[in-house]
Order: structure tokens, then sequence, then C-alpha cells
């Protein structure tokens, strides 16, 4: 059982990246393919990333101090990864991907403007709280492709879904102002804004084999999805949480993505199958996917800026038989 499974999984990926032992190939030439085998894989990576919003929305036009970057913090998420590999290399492959993070408080000083209530332009001091999350689920058929002893490559298509998600809240410090109903009432500003897209995702798997288990690993990708963007942001008055002034902006757009990893891959024939160890640096951009105001208030126009994350993975892939 383990000579079989050995022999026919090596080269096969753990989510986007190739992993096995080097086996034989069924046909002669320059280019052949793996022999017919019936496999499943199951895998599961820890993520360590950092998400990045455009500049639109990395800082805070208008405010003190100058150029401060909102920072998102680095945190913890997944991927998991489930297929099932068919005739001469092919595969059906489902894979999912969470991960969310937050920013500490951070203090800027701008100005507060609400038209909505006759409120002037006030210097203010304020303190911003976000948080961010994504989802993204792909569901593609591979082809496995033997370039030469030590070189094995893997091309798949599919689709792929993905919700983003964005919001982010400013706490006005308004005691200090000579407005009595601000300085026993603070005003708080929500934003909020998300992108849900469905469309074709197609990438390409490479792995350099060092040893027969030890292989360098590359992985490109990309989609074009299809979906709704949504932005809202509005002012609100304590202590009854009234919201004084909003915009709502909603539209149906096309977001393509980009994709790249680089990583190396250990595999060891263990008595349920070969065991994959992998360790490796991603990055992920969506262009123009998130909506943003160019300043602190409802008066800046609304524009598009992009989403992305990077950061290492390390993950373990099982592969068996069927």
């Amino acid at each position: 059982m383990f000579k079989k499974v050995t022999i026919a999984v090596l080269g096969l990926a753990a989510n986007v990246t190739i992993a096995g032992t080097m086996g034989p190939a069924c046909t002669p030439g320059n280019v052949t393919v793996p022999c017919e085998a019936k496999l499943w894989d199951f895998s599961a990576q820890a993520l360590y990333l950092r998400s990045v919003y455009g500049s639109e929305k990395a800082f805070e036009p208008g405010t003190a101090p100058l150029n401060k970057e909102v920072k998102n913090e680095w945190n913890w998420g997944y991927r998991l990864e489930g297929s099932y590999h068919f005739n001469t290399g092919n595969d059906i492959s489902v894979n999912w991907m969470h991960f969310s993070s937050s920013i500490d408080p951070t203090n800027f000083f701008g100005i507060l403007t609400i038209p909505a209530i006759g409120l002037p332009p006030l210097p203010t001091p304020f303190e911003l709280t976000s948080f961010n999350r994504i989802d993204q689920v792909n569901i593609v058929m591979g082809q496995y492709t033997n370039l030469s002893a030590r070189d094995k490559i893997r091309f798949y298509g599919g689709a792929q879904y993905a919700n983003i998600q964005s919001t982010a809240t400013s706490y006005y410090i308004t005691q200090q102002l000579p407005i009595p109903i601000l300085a026993t009432n603070p005003l708080s500003k929500f934003n909020n804004t998300n992108y849900k897209g469905f469309g074709p995702a197609v990438g390409l798997d490479y792995a350099y084999y060092i040893t027969d288990s030890l292989s360098i690993t590359a992985n490109g990708a990309g989609s074009i999805l299809y979906g709704t963007n949504r932005y809202q942001a509005g002012f609100v008055m304590a202590p009854f949480d009234a919201i004084v002034e909003q915009v709502f902006f909603r539209k149906k757009g096309i977001v393509p993505s980009l994709e790249a990893k680089l990583g190396v891959n250990y595999a060891h024939a263990t008595p349920i199958g070969v065991a994959n160890v992998q360790v490796g640096y991603q990055a992920i951009n969506y262009f123009h996917v998130l909506e943003a105001q160019s300043f602190a208030n409802l008066v800046g126009p609304v524009r598009p800026v992009d989403y992305g994350l990077f950061g290492p993975y390390f993950g373990l892939k099982l592969v068996g038989d069927a």
C-alpha cells in the first residue's frame, strides 16, 4: 500500500502547492503525466498574515499626524482543503481560507463636519478602531504534468467566491467643544464596506525536487469576480445611538485578484499515506474591491481601494488511497 501511495501521489498539491514524491511516468517523451490512480488528500494550513489597504484607506487624509498609516495587526488564519485524484493526474479540489484582524485604537486629530445638523467645521481629536475579514472558497479541477525527472507542474481552473469586509469606528472626543449638546452627547462615525463576488479562477503550481522527498514549490493564481460592493458611513450621537447623517453606496463591479506563493515541501511515507509538511510565504491582492472616502467625514468622494494579505504559512497534508 505504501509503495502504491508513494509512487502515485508524489507531486500532488496541498492547497495550491505540489507535494509528494517523484514517481515514474507512464509514457515516454519530454512531457509526461502520472500513472492512473485514485487517491484522496486533506490538508490544513495555519496562516500568519497581515492585511493592508490601498492608500485611500491606509491613511486618514486631512488629519494629524500627517501620513500616519492605519496598520492592521498580524493575526492567525487558516486554510482547509480536500481533493480527489483520478485518471492520469486529474484532480478536483475544494479549499476554504479564513482570516480576520483588527487595529489597536489609534489617535488622530481632524475636522468634524456634519452639515445635516448645522454643525460647522470644528477641529476635533478622535480615536479610530477597525476590523476586517476575508473568506475565500475555490472549487477547481487540475492536471498534473511531469516536465522532467525533477520538474513537476499542475495547471488548474475553476471558480472562486470571496467575501471581504471592513468595519471602522471613529470616536470623537467632543467634551471640550463649545457646543453644549456635543459636550454631553459624544459623536462617533461608522464606516463599513464589503464586497461579495463570484467568478472564474485559474492557477499554476510548480515543484522542483531537490530529492525524492524535498521540493521547492511556487504558485501563481488569479481570479476575475463579479459581485456587489457596498459602502455605508454615518455619524451616531449618544446616548440613543441616533444616526444624524449618513451616506450609502452600492454597485455591481468586476474585481480581479492575484496570488503568489513560494515555499518548501517535505514528503514522508506513513502507515496511513504520504504526509507532506509545508512552509512558505504568500501574498494576495484584490484590486479596487472596497470603498473609502478621502477625508474623515462624509464630504469627501467615495473611491475604490485595494485589499491585500501577506505573510508565512505552515501546513500538513495527507495523501492516501481512495
